[in-house]
């Protein structure tokens, strides 16, 4: 009787309790028992206040007494209670840890208190952490914020699926900081107000229901950084009220995918499941715990393409012809193309400035005609069989029907003959009737040998819908124009009720229902002087309607 007193065989609720307790400060990267590892401290003294404030009184004397008699009964083959002390993790991984060469993943999602986890998308979640090898990791939010105190979340109730999971203190994941100490309302609206500051200049995470994405601007030619949200792996469970049915209606079954690489290199993806808890991340679907490869995406929006100034390591990566390039990988059914060309020598920046046209001269890039050339060249360089491009008109690309509007620089001889032919065709077109001409086609069909046969081209004011089986998406717009004539924004746009993918911005941007792409060409166009928020970045959008953002490094690579 007394071995099993001893062993805890009497009580066995409180020993198990002990146990668990200590299992989990391991996994929060807390050290075992006089075996210091670099952790955040000792397990045991851990464990002491966790339990206490559960409303277990526990003295850490208490622990080390209890791990004593466990061990003695371990030691003479008798029931025991210890913890599997190999379950330390350590805290995070800083970008120094990695061995050269080496890549790390993680899934980072949230959970709310006292919510069931939708065992689907947990199961599916899990099953993909094992195919890629990532460490899931979930940060909590509470609901009710009557009883808000320090720490709160250490102190919720969550589903026993994700206890082992949940992290309350910031977590290095790389580059990439998962800031899981963030209590934020599952109700806000905007989940990121304020936080774009918070990681110093890190690329920073933050556990959400809903998802949004912004990027943080940096001085020139520095790391520009990116603050997102997770998305939850938790069922809704809301208040019937205006806030609460808000928010069940931008509740997202998601996680964010953080890739990781020795040279410091971070890639963010976001995940976002169905109804039945599967979801699609690049080429991989998981569907009922079961993995398949290969599959294609519906479309990918790029960048501001910007041409001339696309970097040859960028287009390569992107649609070069080696098998791993962006566009042979996912295969998409469309690829959407906007701000084709850049038109420099035709915009404000150039006008009444000789040194800025010297430069673009002296570069070769003052030619107006030269830049649609170059740019029907492009569209057939990236043109896939089992592909449909679509070009977006773009703000960049209607600088040539404004160039044509203004009167002929007849100093500037290499463009005046351009300009009149310009101008001579828009009068036929009129004097012909004309309707639905298009300049900027028809300098591209001009130029193309083929004509833009099997390129479809998109005028302002049109619309090309896509993933009509799932709600549609808009992918017709370039984004500069708002409603009722006003200048085109994130929150204007996220007001027309429909999803949209758009560009135009330079910034990537997850807002409520609209995602933005970032460029694809230079990030210094000559005139971005000062702080900048732009990165290179794409919209994937997969069959099911679910989109994620993925970036390029610097060396152009956009995955790990």
């Amino acid at each position: 009787m007394s071995s099993k007193r001893k062993t805890g065989a009497k009580d066995p609720a409180r020993a198990q309790r002990i146990k668990d307790t200590l299992e989990a400060a391991l996994r929060d990267g807390f050290d075992p028992f006089r075996d210091p590892r670099g952790g955040k401290g000792s397990s045991v003294s851990e464990a002491a206040r966790r339990l206490t404030e559960r409303g277990y009184k526990t003295s850490e004397r208490m622990v080390r007494s209890f791990l004593q008699v466990q061990g003695e009964a371990e030691a003479r083959g008798d029931e025991h209670f210890l913890p599997d002390w190999d379950l330390f993790a350590k805290p995070g991984a800083p970008a120094a840890a990695f061995r050269k060469g080496e890549v790390r993943r993680w899934l980072l999602t949230s959970a709310q208190d006292d919510t069931d986890v939708h065992l689907r998308f947990w199961s599916n979640l899990q099953a993909y952490a094992r195919h890629i090898g990532a460490e899931v990791v979930v940060g909590g939010f509470t609901y009710n914020h009557a009883l808000f105190s320090d720490h709160q979340t250490r102190n919720a109730q969550f589903a026993g699926e994700v206890e082992p999971f949940i992290r309350f203190d910031p977590y290095d994941c790389g580059p990439v900081l998962f800031c899981a100490e963030m209590n934020t309302l599952p109700t806000a609206v905007r989940p990121l107000s304020g936080l774009t500051t918070y990681a110093q200049g890190r690329t920073a995470v933050f556990p959400h229901a809903k998802l949004a994405f912004e990027s943080v601007p940096a001085m020139p030619g520095k790391f520009v950084p990116s603050v997102m949200t997770t998305g939850a792996c938790t069922v809704p469970n809301y208040v019937k009220k205006k806030a609460g049915l808000k928010a069940e209606f931008h509740h997202v079954l998601g996680a964010t995918l953080v890739e990781a690489d020795d040279r410091g290199n971070a890639w963010c993806r976001q995940i976002s499941a169905t109804s039945d808890g599967a979801f699609q991340d690049l080429d991989v679907i998981v569907r009922s715990g079961r993995i398949s490869t290969g599959n294609r995406v519906k479309a990918v929006t790029f960048g501001d393409i910007h041409i001339p100034s696309l970097a040859e390591n960028v287009f390569q990566a992107l649609w070069g012809r080696h098998g791993a390039s962006l566009i042979d990988t996912l295969r998409p059914e469309y690829q959407f193309i906007h701000d084709l060309m850049s038109f420099e020598m035709a915009s404000r920046h150039v006008d009444g400035d000789p040194i800025h046209r010297a430069r673009m001269q002296a570069a070769g890039h003052s030619g107006i005609r030269w830049q649609v050339r170059e740019g029907a060249r492009f569209l057939r360089q990236i043109e896939r069989e089992t592909c449909r491009t679509v070009m977006i008109e773009s703000n960049h690309d209607d600088r040539l029907m404004q160039w044509a509007r203004k009167d002929v620089d007849r100093m500037d001889t290499g463009n005046a003959e351009y300009w009149h032919e310009c101008n001579l065709e828009l009068l036929r077109a009129i004097r012909d009737e004309r309707e639905g001409f298009n300049l900027c086609r028809w300098a591209l069909k001009n130029e193309d040998p083929r004509q833009l046969e099997g390129i479809d081209f998109v005028p302002m004011g049109g619309s090309f819908v896509i993933c009509q089986d799932s709600g549609g998406i808009e992918c017709g717009m370039h984004g500069h124009q708002g409603p009722n004539g006003s200048r085109g924004t994130a929150q204007g746009l996220a007001k027309m009720g429909t999803r949209l993918t758009i560009a135009d911005k330079h910034s990537p941007q997850i807002l409520d229902g609209v995602y933005i792409a970032g460029m694809t060409g230079d990030l210094d166009q000559g005139y971005n002087n000062g702080p900048s928020s732009w990165q290179r970045a794409h919209v994937i959008t997969y069959a099911n309607g679910k989109r994620a953002l993925i970036n390029q490094a610097p060396d152009a690579r956009w995955r790990a």
